[in-house]
């Protein structure tokens, strides 16, 4: 099952322009381009904030713990420019609050983050500054320029940065931040960790190494698409009991659903999945073979995909979109509070047997409405 939050503020902040502050521009953007003198590359990089109370809220209210789920950050590109083929894009957590801003690139403002402080009239922590957390081996990282961010001198500093490697691909960001979830939710090392957000930047080395140059930009929170930074919530509630349910025929079946045509945008729904042979035999206790529910491999998965766009929202996993079963049919929950309102979406099944993939992409469509 899966449960999607939106970004609740984002913000660029470039080197070239240390007081500008673009906190609701419709783009975000990380990479290195040439200042003004044309030889030296001036980096930008950009901060997302998602919201922990209301992702502490869904685990409450699903039974799950962080430790049962796992958190995909999904960023969508607007437009890429000069990129090498291979690059890195890190995700550092925050070490210090920052304030939104109401700029924008084209009419910045200097009301909130930049590239020179985390909100105007104060300062990035540097590491020079050597800020201890409490009494742990965490500390405040940063040049005190271009952000401020969480290390460890000793022990695994396993989700304080996450990094996704792109070589000769799409630029969109499908990042696993699953440690870093566990850190603000659980702390480390004993020690509570604020939720400050992700610092998103080309990797340290691809920013060192001046054969990475170029920049990405995705949409941001102030789009007007849907293409809108997110977190996906995944864990596995499916079960698998057949009853008295046979197996489909998988070289010659038909599926069919009770889907209704509209949901509302705060509602859980359980959608029922029905199989069944499309060449049944009669036989004299079957007169009418054809209405006889049977059931779908426990190998079955599903997406979510906006019918205008065919954009997967929520992808194939073998673990988290598994198919359910009960003596009834199969069936799967879908969370549609997250599902942004006023649009279509199509359900498509994958089913796995053996060395085969069978894909059912028949017209399984519904809306969301406010």
């Amino acid at each position: 099952m899966f449960k999607i939050f939106y970004a609740n503020k984002d913000a660029t902040i470039y080197e070239s322009a240390g007081t500008y502050n673009t906190g609701v521009d419709e783009l975000l953007e990380i990479g290195k381009r040439y200042g003004t003198d044309g030889s030296t590359l001036q980096k930008s990089r950009f901060a997302l904030k998602f919201d922990t109370t209301e992702i502490s809220a869904s685990l409450s209210k699903y039974g799950q713990t962080v430790n049962n789920c796992k958190f995909m950050l999904q960023l969508y590109t607007s437009h890429a420019k000069n990129l090498p083929a291979e690059y890195s894009v890190s995700a550092k957590l925050l070490a210090q609050d920052w304030q939104n801003g109401t700029g924008f690139e084209s009419d910045p403002t200097t009301d909130g983050i930049a590239w020179n402080y985390p909100v105007s009239g104060s300062t990035w922590i540097s590491s020079s500054q050597h800020v201890q957390i409490a009494s742990s081996s965490l500390y405040i990282s940063g040049s005190g320029l271009g952000g401020s961010w969480m290390s460890q001198t000793t022990g695994s500093s396993v989700g304080l940065i996450v990094s996704e490697s792109f070589s000769y691909r799409t630029t969109d960001i499908n990042m696993d931040v699953t440690d870093s979830l566990k850190i603000w939710l659980s702390g480390s090392n004993g020690v509570s960790i604020p939720n400050y957000g992700f610092l998103m930047q080309f990797s340290d080395i691809s920013e060192l190494d001046d054969a990475v140059k170029g920049y990405v930009r995705f949409f941001s929170r102030e789009t007007h698409t849907i293409y809108v930074p997110k977190l996906v919530m995944y864990w596995d509630n499916s079960t698998y009991t057949t009853g008295s349910l046979s197996l489909i025929d998988t070289e010659s079946y038909d599926v069919y659903t009770r889907v209704k045509p509209t949901y509302k945008d705060t509602e859980i729904a359980k959608i029922r999945l029905f199989g069944r042979d499309k060449y049944p035999q009669k036989s004299a206790t079957n007169l009418f073979p054809i209405q006889t529910v049977k059931r779908l491999p426990a190998t079955t998965y599903y997406t979510v995909k906006d019918a205008a766009t065919d954009e997967s929202i929520i992808s194939y996993d073998d673990i988290y979109t598994k198919v359910s079963c009960d003596s009834t049919s199969n069936f799967i929950y879908l969370d549609l509070t997250g599902l942004m309102p006023e649009r279509y979406y199509r359900l498509e099944l994958k089913i796995v047997d053996g060395l085969t993939e069978q894909y059912i992409s028949d017209q399984i469509y519904f809306k969301v409405v406010r």
